[in-house]
């Protein structure tokens, strides 16, 4: 890759968080003042929405113990008793006790989601579960002390012990597992997209950290940064289509944080992803592609042999039928003794995107995954409108019949063309291992769990399984859209805020068919835990263990 220009340094380096954020208020990024009225209607629309339309209800109250909408009717008797940002607080809170990153209140104004708070370093860790390493993995030049560097490890966070601040951080975020909540709270810590997450709370931060070879009876070194908003955009193969809109299942607050990280991390690479769609290489000893936003691969040479690397960054392509083309090609380019998959932190995308690559990996028939609505009157009657038609009708007589009999869904039909998962030729016959972890998400757990059922290779879980996002998620205005079409009405929503919902869940195909992957994901067939020489060695003791399944297979 070339050098980035001095216009992509200065998008890296972005502005003053105050400049950007003028005041720091808890409730979002941009002050959202609520009046009493507004704050009611907010209330009855998401009352309507767990009423209606959410369709991990009953899953969520019986794994959580917890009634959302009892909790809204306790807000509602609390609002002559507190100001807009408490309100809005409060409702964050209920809707995030939902565990459900597919489901989520945005507050900011509009245009906010542009930006992303931002640290100049990122965090990964290491070693057990229960007791942590934390290291930097990465730096900018916008970082002012030179000790601090690519392999420090990280002490604390303004004085509070490092893995108990990551901890507290995640308890404010979504996730069905203890380990998803810390990943995603670790994926977000040091970037922030303030269109899905609140700014930060202080104006810098006093980060402990201590280098490799410092004396055990030295003390901690402490760095003071301060956050910075950057815009990064997205690259120009990702998907704007308003067809795709309804089927996605993505975790947007991943996918923003991706491409913030592309922007710091990889500017080069980032700018010219802006620029054009001409084929380009991550970097020495990758192949080039059209589409290296989505995907990357090389050949790695390991104790075991040489073999494929394909890592899979996100699904959120514009065009499918064209990404499945460029796949196919990289597939064909890359050793034919075995493949490792890497989808670590993909934060899903374009459902069909996912589901048509499966035939490049197998000679057997691929089965979608399958979608089913909550059997509610209100979606029985949004899925028979003539305007939600496109998206909905195969579901809606399914619906009515669920209603007759008090089922709790519709029959479960795929949301991917079946016949355009098949036909194209297979381009990879060697043996594969997919890896995965709890940021791995929505079609990523999607596609790990058809590499499974599918008979197309094993499992290699980093912790215990992936992120558990089992949903086809809608934004706010597709579900506006779809009430609208029905002749159904929702209280308005005030300037400032957004929301996403689960609209359709997820279960699996093959020979997993009918299971569930919200919450649980889909457990590796094999367990690792990753090591230092992996975060700061790119991946090194991974990539021996999975070429090493790879050999044995």
């Amino acid at each position: 890759m070339t050098s980035p220009s001095r216009a992509a340094v200065r998008a890296r380096a972005g502005s003053r968080l105050d400049d950007v954020v003028p005041s720091r208020a808890e409730a979002g990024p941009v002050p959202v003042v609520l009046s009493v009225t507004q704050q009611h209607d907010l209330v009855d629309l998401w009352t309507a929405l767990l009423g209606d339309v959410y369709v991990h209800d009953a899953q969520k109250r019986a794994l959580y113990g917890y009634d959302p909408v009892r909790g809204l009717a306790a807000l509602r008797r609390e609002i002559p008793f507190v100001d807009s940002a408490g309100f809005l607080r409060a409702l964050t809170a209920i809707v995030n006790r939902l565990r459900d990153q597919h489901t989520q209140l945005f507050v900011g104004a509009p245009g906010a989601d542009a930006y992303v708070a931002t640290l100049p370093f990122l965090v990964e860790s290491y070693g057990p579960y229960l007791s942590p390493t934390f290291v930097v993995t990465k730096t900018t030049d916008e970082v002012p002390d030179p000790a601090f560097r690519a392999g420090v490890r990280l002490t604390t966070w303004n004085a509070v012990p490092f893995a108990r601040a990551v901890d507290l951080f995640a308890e404010t975020l979504t996730g069905g597992r203890p380990d998803a909540r810390r990943a995603r709270a670790l994926e977000t810590l040091t970037q922030r997209p303030l269109a899905y997450l609140p700014p930060p709370d202080e104006l810098w931060v006093d980060v402990g950290y201590r280098l490799p070879d410092d004396p055990a009876t030295d003390g901690d070194r402490t760095a003071r940064f301060e956050w910075r908003a950057i815009r990064p955009g997205v690259a120009a193969t990702a998907d704007d289509r308003v067809g795709s809109r309804t089927h996605r299942a993505i975790d947007v607050v991943g996918e923003a944080t991706r491409c913030a990280r592309k922007l710091l991390f990889a500017t080069g690479l980032w700018e010219s992803g802006r620029l054009d769609v001409q084929p380009r290489a991550k970097g020495t000893g990758w192949l080039r592609t059209g589409f290296a936003d989505a995907v990357a691969a090389r050949p790695v040479t390991t104790s075991h042999g040489t073999f494929g690397y394909l890592r899979i960054w996100t699904f959120d392509v514009r065009h499918p039928g064209r990404f499945v083309e460029e796949v196919a090609r990289l597939l064909r380019a890359l050793p034919a003794d075995g493949l490792v998959v890497d989808l670590r932190s993909n934060p899903g995308g374009v459902i069909d995107a996912a589901e048509r690559l499966f035939q490049l990996f197998t000679d057997r028939r691929v089965e979608p995954v399958r979608f089913a609505c909550r059997a509610t009157a209100a979606m029985a009657d949004i899925a028979e409108a003539d305007g939600n038609g496109a998206d909905l009708a195969d579901w809606a007589g399914s619906l009515r019949a669920a209603l007759d009999l008090g089922e709790p869904f519709s029959q479960h039909l795929p949301v991917a063309d079946p016949d355009l998962c098949n036909g194209v030729e297979r381009a990879y016959d060697g043996p594969v291992v997919a890896v995965v972890d709890a940021t791995t998400y929505s079609c990523g757990d999607l596609f790990a769990a058809g590499v499974v059922d599918h008979g197309i290779g094993r499992v290699v879980a980093v912790g215990v399984a992936t992120g558990g996002g089992g949903a086809n998620v809608w934004t706010g205005d597709d579900v506006q859209y779809a009430y609208h079409a029905a002749h159904r009405t929702l209280p308005p929503l005030p300037p400032g805020i957004g929301f996403a919902l689960a609209v359709r869940r997820m279960v699996r195909s093959g020979t997993g068919a009918g299971l569930a992957i919200e919450d649980v994901g889909v457990v590796g067939d094999e367990r690792y835990e990753m090591t230092e020489r992996d975060v700061v060695d790119g991946n090194h003791d991974l990539l021996e263990y999975c070429t090493g399944l790879l050999a044995d297979a």
